[in-house]
């Protein structure tokens, strides 16, 4: 049976890369922001290598300001919303089921708030939702730590930045392995030295 087919499991055909509100006044405010960026920036690297949709969403820019340097250039595509669900949108909503993708690897800012709406919207749209959880972060421990437990609740899938890129992957007999397992490796050099 093809991956694809598969609950739970990720896949590069069937899957888009979800990224909500990594926005520049968030880097004050957020704990670990940059390990949380360079997550992102990892699976949209990795996204866009396997031919995955890289999405990303902005909440009321014209007040919060434009997504980070560093992932704003590897999003394939940057949403305006004002709805803290992105499929609460009706535009947004259409356009992000318009992919054609069953799966959605979600990331972003703030957990408690726009992705939890996001990921409980996205799965009562269908999708399967996989939340990567060094990939998304809020100001205050607790509220992450519950939004978490919730999801799970909810039967959001939770992973980790680097199982996902190694999910999608599949085997190491895949034609991008090499070019993928040096992403990993320079991220997990970043991670180490704490530049991340």
């Amino acid at each position: 049976m093809p991956r694809s087919h598969l609950p739970g499991r990720l896949d590069p055909e069937n899957t888009f890369l979800l990224v909500i509100d990594v926005q520049e006044p968030f880097s004050k405010v957020i704990r670990e922001f940059a390990s949380i960026v360079g997550a992102i920036t990892l699976l949209a690297k990795v996204s866009k290598l396997l031919g995955m949709p890289v999405v990303g969403t902005e909440q009321a820019p014209e007040k919060l300001g434009k997504t980070v340097q560093g992932v704003d250039e590897l999003l394939g595509e940057k949403i305006e919303k004002t709805s803290f669900d992105a499929f609460g949108d009706e535009m947004i909503k259409e356009r992000l089921l318009s992919l054609g993708r069953k799966k959605v690897l979600l990331t972003g800012i703030e957990t408690h708030i726009c992705v939890l709406q996001t990921a409980l919207s996205a799965a009562a749209h269908g999708l399967e939702v996989h939340l990567v959880s060094d990939a998304t972060g809020s100001t205050f421990p607790e509220d992450k730590e519950v939004t978490l437990a919730r999801l799970l609740q909810e039967g959001v899938y939770l992973t980790t930045s680097e199982s996902a890129v190694y999910e999608l992957l599949g085997s190491s007999n895949h034609p991008r392995f090499r070019e993928v397992v040096s992403l990993v490796k320079e991220y997990r050099m970043r991670r180490s030295k704490g530049k991340i």
